[in-house]
Formats: C-alpha cells, sequence, structure tokens
C-alpha cells in the first residue's frame, strides 16, 4: 500500500532541518551583518592608528594658540605698569665702583607674579581658544592633503591654575659687560576632549619681565645663582 497524503507530508516536516524553516537567515542579511562587522573592525583599527595623530596635532595647536594669548597678556600688562629692572634689583657698589650685592625685592616680584597670573587667567578665559580644528588631511603623510579637508573640531579648556616662577639669567655682553635678565615661566594645564576620551597637556612658556647691562665685574656667586 502507498503512504497516504498526510503522512508523506509529515515525514517531509521531520526531515527537514530546523534552520530550514520559515524563519531562516536570509543571503542578503547575512552579507549585511559580515559587511557592518567588518566595517566596524576598520573603523576600530582606523581610530587606533589615528587617535595618536589627533591628539598630537590638537595638542600642538593648542599650545601654539595659547602661548600666543598668554604672551600677549603679559606684554601688554608690562607696558601698562612700566615697570623696570631697577623695580626689582637694586645694584650695591662700594666707593670704587665695583658690585658689592644684587639685592632683590622679593615682595615686589611676588606681588607681579600674582597680578601677572590673574591677567592670564582672564586672558585665556576671554579668548576664543575653545575649538581647536583639525583638518583630516593632516591625519596623512601626504604632502598634497596636509592642512586640507573638513576639520575635526576638539574643544580645548584649562585645567587647575596657571603656575609661574621667576627665574634669573646671566650673560656676557661684552668686555666688563654682563646682561641680566628675569625671566618668568608660565605652566598652564590643559585638557582637550577629543572623539573618544580626553587627552591631557600642557603649555609651557618663558617670557621677559625685565633686562639690563650691568657694566663692571659682577661677583661669581650671583653668576652661579642665575644659571638654570
Amino acid at each position: 500500500m502507498g503512504m497516504s497524503p498526510w503522512r508523506r507530508d509529515l515525514s517531509r516536516r521531520m526531515r527537514r532541518p530546523v534552520w530550514m524553516g520559515s524563519h531562516s537567515v536570509s543571503p542578503a542579511f547575512l552579507t549585511l551583518a559580515v559587511a557592518l562587522l567588518v566595517s566596524a573592525s576598520l573603523i576600530m583599527l582606523l581610530e587606533a592608528r589615528l587617535r595618536p595623530v589627533v591628539a598630537e596635532i590638537a595638542s600642538a595647536q593648542a599650545r601654539n594658540t595659547m602661548t600666543a594669548v598668554v604672551e600677549e597678556a603679559v606684554t601688554a600688562d608690562l607696558a601698562a605698569r612700566q615697570v623696570g629692572y631697577s623695580d626689582f634689583i637694586t645694584i650695591q657698589r662700594d666707593e670704587g665702583g665695583a658690585i658689592t650685592a644684587l639685592t632683590t625685592d622679593m615682595a615686589r616680584m611676588n606681588l607681579l607674579r600674582a597680578e601677572l597670573t590673574a591677567a592670564i587667567l582672564e586672558a585665556l578665559e576671554k579668548a576664543d581658544v575653545s575649538d581647536i580644528q583639525v583638518p583630516l588631511g593632516s591625519l596623512f603623510d601626504l604632502e598634497p592633503l596636509w592642512a586640507k579637508g573638513p576639520a575635526l573640531k576638539t574643544r580645548a579648556m584649562t585645567v587647575g591654575t596657571v603656575r609661574a616662577e621667576f627665574d634669573s639669567q646671566f650673560t656676557s655682553a661684552g668686555v666688563n659687560q654682563t646682561l641680566h635678565r628675569i625671566w618668568m615661566e608660565v605652566t598652564v594645564p590643559m585638557k582637550l576632549l577629543l572623539p573618544g576620551g580626553e587627552v591631557e597637556t600642557e603649555l609651557h612658556t618663558r617670557l621677559c619681565v625685565a633686562e639690563t647691562v650691568i657694566v663692571g665685574r659682577v661677583p661669581d656667586t650671583y653668576l652661579q645663582l642665575g644659571q638654570q
């Protein structure tokens, strides 16, 4: 006897694999899934390789931009105050004109440092340095693409407080002449907000606050103190 129609249909259903049911995955869906997986892997690889380059370029631009702001603020403030070397340093000589001592007015220098630091902070707050743009062409080591293409925007902001310290330097300015410069070293911590995370960097610049040419032999003790 032959098998009845409903038995043949039941037999075919029992032999059909589960994955070939009505909800089987189409080839188009598999292709799309593989394409998405490959794309995600390429993006992750590209980001891992380019992120250090982006961070380096953005940090350099942020430091350059903020350094210009700091230098302009300090220069303008010193010009407005009209301070000079003699406001901080007193040269003492003996009866024969030989230099016996260089006296520093530390109270006045500390006051100037506090005032300049306040001027720097005010300038950084007013300056439009929050958006740093990195052209995508700069990420590739190709001359035709350098500094071209759409820009990747990065936000930069100062972190913590501005640090400023004075430094003294003596250099020869000719026969029996010594150039004495008073420098202020400024350090500004910064944080860059890049896609994928934050990057910390630091601005460091050195500005001449006052200088003069001292005629006469400067004692070796002061020369050694000024070599920093």
